[in-house]
């Protein structure tokens, strides 16, 4: 049975995450994408997978000078 605190504040994480803009995705990667991503973090150059993925993310959709269409 889940715990009812670890629920209702998973909730009110998510929640604040939306307030501020963030969308969450579910998305599969290959595996030696998520070893890479594993190994990046563990190295220390970066915090969690979600600032791999962010960072990834960021360096293809959100440079404003980018004229490559993929």
């Amino acid at each position: 049975m889940p715990d009812a605190k670890r629920t209702e504040r998973v909730q009110r994480f998510r929640q604040s995450r939306r307030e501020r803009g963030d969308r969450e995705m579910n998305v599969w990667v290959p595996g030696t994408l998520g070893a890479a991503i594993d190994e990046a973090v563990e190295s220390g150059r970066f915090k969690s997978r979600e600032a791999v993925i962010t960072h990834a993310l960021e360096a293809m959709f959100a440079q404003k000078d980018r004229n490559a269409v993929t």
